[in-house]
């Protein structure tokens, strides 16, 4: 046997023997990895089916029991009530809609040649109007200065709007035919600024819905009995209140009323005014004061011997006075009420006898006593400022408002 021969197959034994060996080594350390891998994965399988019966198990713990994250549901629930809610009295009161004037597209008005602040229009005379945001901040201090005053009353504000508003139409405003501000904005302005808990009355819709009715005079700047009616249902709708129902009442007219503008222009004698005036279904009277200090007298709530001329408008409470205290002779329900005015209000609180035992109307202009101590003396705990929007936004009246606090 060749030595060589012998060598060179133990050599070749040797190899393969090591090739087994690493083989087998290999073979060995995949185990190893395949094992290992599937370990993993088991404890990964394992750790995920103990997070899910964990989570399970809190949200059945919270469906039953409630807490932590179940409360969210009721949060979103709430949240969806309130937004349905029935608007409070103030987001009602600011939701102004704007009268949609009727427009023939003619510019056949003009303005007056004796006051240029009146535009006569189809033998219509009216007020332009002025304010600014300066005039409205200065008439909703005035009015929350006095709630501040007297925290304990409610306190209710109205600003009337004019004629103006709701018979020119737009057109004429937008392209400059007619220099007037708009009395919406400025109303919605005083009522946004109020610092106390003022309430305030939007009478302006409730005017705008009986566009083209008989609710201001042609030749005078005040308001019918009709237009001050309509603004006494928005009063008591705003203040949860059942309204005196027209149609119960007895009406009255008196003819030939030529108001305070009447010269302001010739084609307004072509278009007189009547003045029309309601007396109700149950028994009134009325205590009036003819000067500032004065004892009051017992009369009628209307000048019912009235005549046509250019002070018919004095039927309602015979025109301005310090004070007049209207009775409700039948409902003697305890219920009181201040009203602060100027003449505008004179058609407006022969009204509020259907809905208050006594009816205190006080003329800032004229009164010359604190409204507080006499709202203290006679146990009344409502008042109401009603201004027009002209005199809202004029200084020497909120000079004079501020005086009787």
């Amino acid at each position: 046997m060749d030595y060589n021969d012998f060598g060179g197959n133990d050599t070749r034994r040797a190899s393969d023997s090591l090739r087994r060996q690493r083989a087998i080594a290999q073979m060995k350390r995949e185990r190893r990895r395949k094992l290992l891998i599937r370990r993993v994965i088991i404890v990964l399988v394992c750790l995920l089916v103990v997070f899910l019966a964990i989570f399970l198990l809190v949200k059945l713990f919270q469906a039953i029991f409630g807490g932590g994250s179940a409360t969210q549901p009721e949060v979103v629930e709430t949240a969806a009530v309130e937004v349905t809610e029935e608007p409070t009295e103030a987001a009602s009161a600011m939701n102004f809609v704007a009268p949609n004037i009727p427009d023939d597209g003619k510019d056949d008005g003009h303005y007056s040649a004796s006051n240029g602040g009146i535009y006569i229009y189809k033998n219509m005379a009216m007020e332009l109007f002025g304010g600014s945001d300066d005039t409205a901040q200065a008439y909703a201090d005035v009015i929350s200065g006095f709630k501040a005053s007297a925290p304990e009353y409610t306190v209710y504000n109205m600003v009337v709007p004019n004629h103006t508003e709701f018979a020119i139409p737009s057109r004429l405003i937008e392209n400059g035919t007619v220099a007037t501000g708009s009395q919406m904005e400025n109303i919605k302005n005083i009522y946004s600024r109020y610092t106390e808990d003022v309430k305030p009355i939007n009478c302006y819709n409730k005017l705008g819905e009986h566009l083209g009715e008989y609710i201001y005079f042609n030749t005078d700047h005040h308001w019918t009995g009709l237009g001050a009616y309509y603004a006494y249902q928005a009063f008591c709708e705003q203040t949860g209140q059942t309204p005196l129902d027209l149609t119960t009442c007895t009406e009255h007219t008196i003819e030939g009323f030529t108001g305070s503008m009447i010269d302001s222009d010739p084609s307004l004698s072509e278009n007189p005014d009547t003045v029309h005036f309601w007396t109700f279904p149950y028994a009134t009277h009325g205590m009036r004061q003819d000067n500032p200090g004065e004892e009051l007298y017992e009369t009628t709530i209307y000048y019912e011997q009235e005549t046509g001329g250019s002070v018919a408008y004095g039927v309602f409470i015979y025109g301005d006075a310090p004070l007049f205290v209207e009775y409700n002779d039948e409902n003697k329900n305890g219920k009181k009420i201040a009203v602060v005015k100027e003449s505008y209000g004179n058609a407006f609180v022969p009204y509020l006898t259907n809905n208050y035992e006594e009816v205190h109307v006080i003329d800032f202009r004229y009164f010359g006593q604190s409204l507080k101590s006499y709202m203290q003396d006679n146990d009344i705990n409502e008042v109401l400022f009603i201004n027009n929007v002209m005199s809202a936004n004029t200084a020497v009246q909120l000079d004079r408002i501020e005086s009787i606090y």
